[in-house]
């Protein structure tokens, strides 16, 4: 088996592989030089941008592809630094070739790679959490899925109005507005490119049946704004949110009392909140099915290059810890770091031959500095040892807001 990152005239075949593991259509009528012009010559997504890293598994004769991946590089948000984040995507083999390999393979091939690229951390969603976690990867980020039946939601009082975006008026500045201010808060959110708002300026509700509102206050400051289309389920029509954002409570009001403005004509209304957003008492009713909320897990993260992402961790006050890590496809996570911070920021982080505080995969050391999860749950992590008071851990593994918006 030879695994390397595609050529050019490969880029087609990529779109085929995944047409046809997945059983969906495409649109191969396009010569291999006229698709990789189209898609390298006018990128319209990031995935485009970033053709060159997919990394495929071929046969040994370095033609047959048997199976691939899309790892696009993005900026994210970390502990209030801009860092890079590998998503990765389109995971894909041929029926023919399942079990043999191809995807272990090119993780074993790209992790290393993304560390020497500088890396710091990558990202994907699990068809299955267990396959993934032999590759070095947690769960982190989970939002909270509320459910609201309208006719039990009440008016809340603000000033504002909101405002349908249409062709003519997409209003993509003060979604962009908007976004940015979860963006520059959470952990993981991937700062977007113009073209990652490619959907606002293509919004079409006549004919689309999708509709984005935003909503200002009195004094015409963007808020907040939703995407929702309706849905037939069996309780009746219902709403559901693909896209639901505000900046302050008056936004998320502001958001709700348009919701309410639908009751006549549907049951439910659903959407994401982060999971550190709790807004249980402002909602009036919760008995009789009014009112549910339920977690949804939403990806797995690996940390790529540790001592960076140790470098870069917001700390709690002053302090020293030595960490213990195993990471079985990148060696040079394999090693004994001692972190000492100050006013909570790294002054350094230099590898040792000290005892450790504690000792960990890079599994657990991946979902504890993210935020993910903070000390409480470190007695059900099986793998981890801790020689030091937990209380002294919480210095730097606790909980912080952590939320990702966008699907690769």
């Amino acid at each position: 088996m030879i695994v390397r990152k595609i050529k050019p005239e490969e880029l087609k075949r990529t779109g085929e592989l995944f047409s046809i593991a997945f059983e969906s259509q495409m649109d191969n009528t396009k010569s291999a030089e006229e698709y990789y012009n189209e898609i390298a010559g006018n990128p319209k997504s990031r995935e485009d941008a970033c053709w060159q890293e997919r990394w495929a598994a071929f046969a040994d004769d370095d033609k047959t592809m048997m199976s691939f991946f899309v790892a696009k590089p993005m900026p994210v948000h970390f502990d209030g630094h801009r860092v890079t984040m590998t998503g990765i995507g389109g995971v894909s083999t041929l029926p023919q070739y399942r079990r043999s390999g191809g995807i272990r393979a090119c993780f074993q091939a790209s992790l290393p790679d993304m560390y020497r690229s500088g890396v710091a951390f990558s990202y994907l969603y699990p068809f299955s959490t267990a396959y993934y976690r032999k590759f070095g990867y947690e769960m982190c980020c989970k939002r909270q899925l509320y459910r609201i039946r309208l006719h039990a939601l009440k008016h809340y009082e603000v000033s504002g109005s909101c405002y349908l975006s249409e062709p003519d008026n997409t209003f993509l500045e003060d979604i962009q507005l908007i976004y940015r201010a979860w963006q520059d808060n959470y952990n993981m959110m991937v700062i977007n490119e113009a073209y990652e708002y490619a959907w606002a300026t293509k919004t079409n509700p006549a004919r689309d049946q999708e509709f984005t509102y935003v909503y200002k206050s009195a004094d015409n400051v963007p808020k907040g704004f939703m995407t929702f289309r309706q849905i037939d389920e069996p309780t009746g029509r219902n709403i559901s949110c693909s896209r639901f954002f505000f900046t302050d409570p008056e936004g998320l009001k502001g958001l709700l009392n348009l919701a309410a403005s639908l009751g006549g004509d549907h049951n439910y209304f659903s959407f994401f909140l982060p999971a550190d957003c709790d807004i249980t008492l402002l909602l009036p009713e919760w008995s009789m099915g009014a009112a549910s909320c339920e977690i949804i897990p939403h990806g797995m993260v690996r940390v790529i290059n540790a001592k960076k992402v140790l470098l870069l961790s917001r700390y709690r006050g002053d302090g020293r810890l030595v960490i213990s890590l195993t990471d079985p496809l990148i060696h040079e996570n394999n090693a004994t770091f001692e972190v000492c911070f100050q006013k909570g920021c790294a002054v350094s982080v230099d590898n040792t031959e000290k005892k450790p505080d504690i000792t960990l995969g890079i599994n657990s050391f991946s979902r504890l500095i993210t935020g993910a999860c903070g000390i409480s749950a470190l007695p059900y992590m099986d793998t981890i040892q801790i020689n030091t008071d937990t209380a002294h851990l919480s210095q730097i593994f606790y909980e912080k807001p952590v939320l990702i918006a966008e699907y690769f």
